[in-house]
């Protein structure tokens, strides 16, 4: 009935390509993300300050994270993201243990189109700080 039994090739070829499969898709990234070379050269050319129209003139890549209306002006936050592998855990928090690749995601802020603040994910800025 079973030309190979359990333990011949036909069983070592399923489990090499179940788990190449896995692999596979463990390491998928999105159309916004960037290598992690590219980003480094790019977020050279960021200034606080610098207009969101030349902004996206070093990353036309980026996901909007919404708006915030507040009487100093309109704050907007836009997300940019490359993934990377490691092979040991550097504390990353977006971290794939079984394929080794880690997410970074870094945050920009803008008043009214200006570019006041980078950095973690969610940290917008407080009002004081405008």
């Amino acid at each position: 009935m079973f030309r190979y039994g359990f333990a011949g090739a036909f069983t070592t070829t399923r489990a090499l390509i179940f788990s190449l499969a896995v692999t596979v898709t463990g390491c998928t990234t999105t159309e916004f993300d960037l290598e992690r070379e590219v980003f480094e050269r790019q977020i050279q050319q960021v200034r606080i300050g610098m207009s969101f129209k030349d902004f996206q003139a070093v990353f036309p890549q980026t996901i909007s994270r919404g708006g915030d209306k507040r009487s100093e002006g309109m704050v907007t936050a836009f997300e940019v993201a490359y993934n990377y592998y490691s092979f040991h855990d550097t504390g990353n928090e977006i971290r794939n243990d079984f394929t080794g690749t880690e997410r970074v995601l870094t945050w920009f802020f803008f008043l009214d189109g200006k570019l006041i603040k980078y950095g973690k994910p969610e940290a917008w800025p407080t009002s004081a700080k405008l």
